[in-house]
């Protein structure tokens, strides 16, 4: 085989691959995507406005609920009329990442936020939906006391609102594809 024949075999892979690739592009809809552009489609951020949020307790807990209020009331506000209620447990976890050996404690830790959630109607104690969510953040401890509690606090806010991120998401991705 010559060196024309192996490039022209290459084309010929590249134009397959570049039209199977225009023919599934029509197949693509956005998660947060307008319905109205793609036949059958379904408005994720409608469906999230709906959702009631009840307080969570803990500092973490007032944090995840209003990053979850902003994230799906698209700014602020409480859900006008609510559909579905998201309720979020929340476990928090702390691992040492680095050893000061002279020291003899950690000097670099990471704090991982949990979140249970389940979903259910307005009104009604059976669950339609549950899931689970993490997310992480690092930070640094010094020998100053005040300095590294509030690493800790900032630390955890920052993976708090990783988690308010994640659960959105996951929230938003199970409206987009439960049966209507």
């Amino acid at each position: 085989m010559s060196w024309v024949d192996t490039s022209f075999a290459r084309l010929g892979r590249v134009v397959a691959v570049c039209v199977c690739s225009a023919a599934l592009a029509g197949c693509f809809a956005p998660l947060y995507g307008d319905p109205t552009v793609v036949t059958g489609g379904r408005n994720a951020q409608a469906a999230l406005r709906d959702l009631d949020i009840p307080e969570i307790p803990g500092r973490s807990g007032v944090i995840l609920r209003n990053e979850l209020i902003y994230l799906t009331q698209g700014g602020g506000g409480r859900a006008a009329s609510p559909t579905h209620v998201l309720r979020v447990a929340l476990g928090v976890d702390t691992v040492p990442l680095a050893l000061n050996t002279a020291a003899g404690r950690p000097s670099a830790q990471s704090v991982t936020m949990f979140g249970f959630y389940t979903i259910t109607a307005v009104g009604d104690t059976q669950v339609i939906h549950r899931g689970s969510a993490f997310a992480s953040a690092s930070f640094d401890r010094t020998a100053q006391r005040l300095a590294s509690d509030r690493a800790v606090i900032e630390a955890q806010e920052r993976a708090t609102k990783a988690l308010a991120e994640n659960i959105v998401t996951q929230v938003a991705g199970w409206y987009a594809t439960r049966p209507r």
